[in-house]
């Protein structure tokens, strides 16, 4: 299930208009999200407001994100999984450092920079024992 719905996105963050279908890519970023949260998040409903919000907003960062950079379908295919470069034919061009999607040592080509500094601000990056 989406943290957030289509009428968020659309009304409250007012992110890129999306051509796709909306609810999966919510429902997606919803889950990278979950994902660099270490699933640690059950009901958004306990956290407070503050958290909440962020939380909210950082899933829409990356469905932003994700829509930028070519959809569902793009996303996908692991085009932003490394960053290493690219080769046609005989040409090859190598990648260059991917540190500007690093927050708190998180780099990868497939989280949104803003996602990461929503969830950053929140504290819900934390990777250390919940008890």
């Amino acid at each position: 299930m989406p943290i957030v719905d289509e009428n968020y996105y659309n009304n409250i963050y007012k992110g890129v208009r999306v051509e796709s279908d909306l609810s999966a890519l919510l429902e997606r970023a919803s889950d990278i999200v979950r994902q660099n949260c270490t699933y640690v998040i059950d009901d958004i409903e306990k956290l407070p407001s503050f958290m909440q919000e962020d939380l909210k907003k950082a899933v829409c960062a990356q469905a932003e994100f994700m829509e930028m950079n070519g959809g569902i379908e793009g996303f996908s295919g692991g085009n932003f999984s490394s960053g290493s470069g690219f080769s046609i034919g005989k040409f090859s061009m190598s990648g260059g450092n991917s540190s500007g999607n690093s927050v708190s040592g998180k780099i990868s080509g497939r989280n949104s920079p803003d996602m990461l500094a929503y969830l950053e601000a929140a504290g819900l990056l934390y990777r250390g024992g919940f008890k």
